[in-house]
């Protein structure tokens, strides 16, 4: 679809250049009523009745947005749609792309609306694959580095830095995990032979379409790293020591980027935020331009528990952000904004190792979806929108 005039910059004009787009195509266009929500345009042809949501944003669409227009596509409302478009003016960004392509939808279509065409990104046509798999210029781009910390045991730290590099490697990113926790649970978790401790511990994350390239995931420790031997690498990823002395200083000092996982543990809640902080001042001591960042792990979003959590929520907050207001790089990340929901799926991660079978992600599909892949890589994307991660290649 295409036509004459450039793509108007004002929201709603937008919403009428993309009707008439449709209808040049040989749809009927229904315009809903005022404050409809769901959807923004109701296009016909035939049998096929489509829902359009329509973004004329600065910033690409996120995941987020995606699973929003999704969940409304399955209500029973919705049920005369056979599918829904949804159409942006700024394209989606990488890790809502890697989204739809691994849950692969049959009753959705990301469409980017590039001047006065409307160009498919999922799924591609012929045309569109062929651009995508076209050679890109090989671009020098900085070595980014993710340190993963503990408020206390238990809250999730190996598994967060597992599955964190578990969603840079379906972006296409091979990635290194270096293990210094003296327990070393993260080398133990990628063994491909469980019985030889001082064997190949990695992963091979395959490409989330046929036709590209997958990924690796490499454990090392502190003393087999050397970047200069890993010059594909552009994530490196380390699993910290609870023991915050025990970190090697040089190594703190490089970090780009420091998460803290925790949880909403009602008796812990002034402990949880008081080490946090601690931890931060730490950090911040080695370092002094790495982005801090608190997130919630294992985060409950059943409706009974709700109130609750607000509570809760807003008491870690407020400690946080009293640290926070000394220091512009630290940051409570909401989990409006991110978090990882609670799961069985990470809840058992690692009973490959008693099964003495070979290392896997807790990203297994469950009724076509799965929801700690979307949620890593909803922190990666997290990640990249309010830091300078995003210097790493555009597409890969």
């Amino acid at each position: 679809m295409n036509a004459n005039a450039l793509v108007p910059t004002n929201p709603d004009d937008f919403e009428k250049f993309i009707a008439r787009l449709c209808q040049q195509a040989g749809y009927d266009v229904i315009m809903p009523p005022a404050n409809t929500k769901g959807y923004d345009i109701e296009i016909i042809k035939g049998e096929l009745c489509i829902a359009l949501q329509v973004k004329n944003h600065k910033a690409k669409c996120n995941i987020s947005q995606i699973q929003k227009f999704q969940n409304y596509l399955e209500l029973p409302i919705a049920s005369r749609f056979c599918s829904g478009w949804f159409i942006s003016a700024s394209g989606f960004s990488k890790q809502a792309i890697t989204h739809i392509e691994t849950e692969r939808p049959t009753n959705l279509e990301l469409v980017t609306c590039d001047n006065h065409e409307l160009i498919w990104n999922y799924p591609q046509t012929a045309a569109n694959q062929a651009i995508e798999d076209a050679p890109l210029e090989e671009i020098e781009r900085p070595l980014k580095y993710i340190g993963v910390f503990t408020c206390k045991g238990g809250v999730g730290k190996t598994t967060v830095a597992a599955h964190l590099a578990g969603a840079f490697a379906l972006m296409g990113h091979d990635v290194i995990l270096v293990d210094l926790d003296p327990d070393k649970n993260l080398r133990k978790l990628f063994l491909q032979d469980p019985t030889d401790e001082e064997g190949d511990a990695s992963l091979y994350v395959p490409p989330k379409t046929k036709g590209q390239e997958g990924a690796t995931i490499t454990v090392l420790n502190h003393d087999q790293w050397d970047e200069r031997h890993y010059k594909d690498t552009k994530i490196v990823i380390c699993d910290c020591s609870p023991v915050l002395s025990e970190n090697p200083r040089s190594l703190v000092a490089r970090f780009n980027y420091c998460i803290i996982p925790t949880t909403l543990n009602p008796l812990g809640i002034a402990k949880h935020a008081d080490v946090i902080t601690r931890t931060f001042k730490h950090i911040r001591a080695l370092n002094p331009e790495a982005e801090l960042f608190a997130v919630i792990n294992s985060y409950d979003t059943s409706k009974d528990v709700e109130k609750r959590n607000e509570i809760l929520l807003s008491h870690l907050k407020r400690h946080i952000e009293q640290y926070a207001a000394t220091d512009s790089k630290c940051k409570f990340i909401h989990p409006d904004a991110a978090k990882i929901r609670y799961s069985t799926a990470l809840l058992y991660w690692g009973y490959h190792i008693i099964e003495g079978s070979k290392p896997q992600l807790a990203f297994r599909e469950i009724a076509g979806r799965s929801y700690p892949r979307t949620d890593f890589l909803q922190l990666a994307e997290y990640l990249e929108n309010h830091t300078d991660i995003d210097q790493l290649r555009e597409d890969h």
